[in-house]
């Protein structure tokens, strides 16, 4: 806080230039105490996000095809599975609001424009609530203090992952130290991280439209260190040769991540429209890896992006959900607990618990996972805290029990 006293101190020490000074810091660091991890006494630590767009290639409309096959067959075969809901989620919102464009387009069956579409899909708005999308690349693109903004967040959560891992110690909140971790060289950071896990963590650059942290090995965004670490904690829990299953994946990037961990088995579970994103990203960003789409036959050891009901007829050594239970409905995600109490031996959970509307104008609010747990019952509880780099998130690990 700005005391009448620490003003008059300021303009004595350096007339009204370090007073201004010392107001810009002293807003910088009020937001940070309600989001940032880290204090930030010399304010935003430096840094410039970088941004790639692509073309479309020969190879990118053949992925398209290949998709596209995935996905109406998907949706054929949901009309036999959808369960009624009492009440419109977070995701049937995002469907009516921002999935539009790719709907049509995805209904039209066209492969050129699909491919258009997905190649620098960021920027568009399809990809609201599980990467860039087009209002942030609009803000960002003509903001700098969002630029700078966003290189401090990134900063953020790269401290945060470091102090997890113990690359940094974790930043002591008592005013008499110093404050220093957001401020590291982050490729410094990323070198001893990878060190440390023993895995390259910078992804390919496929990503058109994003904003990402511009470092020496290439760009990071938030959600490559969000799935960097739920990947890197299930690899400290179940061995390599563990059958993972991911409720509302995303883009796949947990899957991404496990891949570099050396888990040879991964399955994602998720809306057809979404697990054309997904597919997408994963076959941009995996070229070389064994990747199955719905209704296409494989071996083993592949990672598979398949909708919402095949996920009860397998089974797993460990069921992660990641930003998505507590934006259903209480129908979808009891029914998903049942089945996990089936077909899985452990279940991790990395969520919100604000309990906000779904949506704008919504009755309903987002669930907590944990009352969910002992709603459906069966589950032992070993262990929750807050995740390390993402505030306002709980971590869980349940057993399942006989």
């Amino acid at each position: 806080m700005l005391t009448y006293q620490k003003i008059i101190d300021a303009i004595r020490e350096g007339g009204f230039r370090l007073l201004f000074q010392k107001i810009r810091i002293h807003l910088i660091a009020g937001h940070d105490q309600n989001f940032f991890f880290h204090s930030m006494p010399k304010g935003f630590p430096k840094g410039e996000l970088e941004i790639k767009t692509f073309f479309v290639g020969d190879e990118d409309v053949a992925l398209a095809k290949r998709v596209l096959i995935a996905y109406r067959k998907a949706l054929e075969d949901e009309k036999k599975y959808v369960l009624e809901k009492v009440y419109n989620d977070a995701w049937d919102n995002n469907r009516s609001v921002y999935h539009d464009d790719l709907l049509k387009i995805l209904d039209s069956g066209d492969p050129n424009g699909l491919a258009d579409y997905l190649v620098n899909m960021h920027q568009r708005k399809s990809t609201y609530g599980i990467s860039g999308n087009a209002g942030e690349f609009r803000r960002i693109s003509s903001s700098s203090y969002l630029k700078k903004k966003g290189v401090a967040m990134l900063k953020d959560f790269l401290a945060s992952f470091a102090e997890a891992v113990g690359i940094l110690p974790y930043e002591a909140v008592v005013p008499y130290v110093e404050k220093k971790n957001i401020y590291v060289d982050p490729d410094l950071l990323v070198a001893g991280i990878e060190g440390h896990l023993g895995i390259k963590i910078i992804p390919p650059n496929v990503e058109g439209g994003l904003f990402k942290l511009s470092l020496k090995k290439g760009g990071v965004d938030f959600r490559d260190l969000w799935a960097l670490y739920a990947a890197w904690r299930v690899s400290e829990i179940v061995g390599k040769d563990a059958h993972i299953g991911e409720i509302g994946g995303g883009l796949g990037k947990v899957a991404f991540y496990a891949h570099r961990f050396g888990f040879k088995e991964y399955s994602l579970f998720d809306l057809p429209i979404m697990n054309v994103m997904t597919a997408w990203h994963l076959i941009k960003a995996l070229p070389d890896t064994h990747i199955v789409l719905y209704g296409e036959s494989g071996s083993k050891e592949a990672i598979r992006v398949l909708p919402y009901w095949e996920f009860a007829n397998r089974k797993f050594d460990l069921v992660l959900n990641q930003d998505s239970f507590p934006e259903m409905s209480r129908k979808i995600v009891k029914k998903y607990l049942c089945d996990i109490k089936q077909n899985s031996k452990y279940f991790m959970s990395i969520n919100q618990e604000h309990q906000a509307p779904l949506f704008p104008g919504a009755d309903n609010k987002n669930l907590l996972v944990y009352e969910m747990v002992k709603e459906v019952e069966g589950f032992k509880r070993v262990s929750r805290f807050p995740c390390w780099v993402r505030k306002g998130y709980v971590e869980e690990f349940y057993e399942i029990l006989p």
